[in-house]
């Protein structure tokens, strides 16, 4: 039988990406175009919404779908939330967390439902994963490696807590944690604090760092960097950006190093692959 690929698309390059990388690898692809875009054109895409998640499984299904990928950038609203976990656990009993870790439960009964198997990105680009050590950017003493690795334990806390992705350290100090406005929302509120003089005029760097949450499967919204995410991260004045080695996606890679080198915002991967 074909393997069958349905890929949610919401925002971002990845998505056009994705879609030739699994052409490529010989997937029929389906399109469920979760946002507005105007370069999908090529590829057919249904338009659908997480307002009609019923509507979704139903186009999944017709298609007679064998994988699910979600790959892009999605603003999904408390409502979105509670009305694909009621669809997808209406039998279930057990106490329903609509947050992210919550969320991330609903891949098995989204398989269970649909009969397909949902992957991550990262499946079908390997080469996106972030590889361990220092990918990009100036090398960093000794100092600032411990306040990288002490940054990246905290944005795990703040993950198991089920709040964002990211925190932004100045030394050992947390100085701003991401919240539902996301990674750049973060940054430029790091920058507004920097303007006003609240951090970031210290004898060591800013550092952005971004983990997994504890919880969190791999096949579902893995922490993203881009060359967008250097550029504002340096405007803000954060000249470290630290993330899981095997477990971040570097979009654009070739690009983001570029400009990580311009700009000198080094990008440390910390773990094993």
């Amino acid at each position: 039988m074909q393997n069958r690929l349905s890929v949610l698309a919401g925002e971002g390059q990845l998505v056009t990406d994705t879609l030739a990388q699994a052409a490529t690898a010989g997937f029929d692809v389906q399109v469920l175009s979760l946002t507005a875009r105007t370069d999908l054109s090529d590829w057919a895409p249904v338009k659908c919404s997480l307002n009609n998640p019923i509507g979704i499984i139903l186009t999944l299904r017709a298609f007679k779908t064998t994988h699910i990928c979600m790959v892009g950038g999605l603003k999904v609203s408390d409502k979105q939330r509670a009305g694909l976990f009621g669809l997808l656990h209406r039998k279930s009993k057990k106490k329903r967390n609509s947050g992210d870790t919550g969320l991330s439960r609903l891949i098995g009964a989204l398989e269970l439902t649909t009969g397909a198997k949902v992957i991550g990105v990262q499946e079908l680009l390997p080469d996106i994963v972030a590889q361990p050590g220092l990918n990009a950017g100036p090398r960093l003493s000794t100092e600032v490696l411990a306040h990288c690795e002490h940054a990246l334990a905290c944005a795990r806390q703040i993950g198991a807590l089920d709040i964002g992705q990211a925190v932004v350290a100045a030394g050992m100090r947390i100085v701003g944690a991401e919240d539902i406005g996301g990674t750049d929302a973060l940054i430029a509120r790091i920058g507004r604090y920097r303007a006003d003089g609240l951090t970031g005029d210290g004898t060591t760097p800013l550092i952005l760092a971004k983990a997994k949450k504890p919880e969190q499967p791999a096949s579902v919204d893995l922490p993203a960097i881009g060359p967008d995410t250097v550029r504002a991260a340096s405007a803000a004045g954060i000249s470290v950006v630290v993330i899981e080695a095997g477990g971040t996606l570097l979009i654009d890679k070739a690009n983001l190093f570029a400009q990580a080198e311009a700009l000198g915002v080094s990008i440390l991967a910390i773990g094993e692959v």
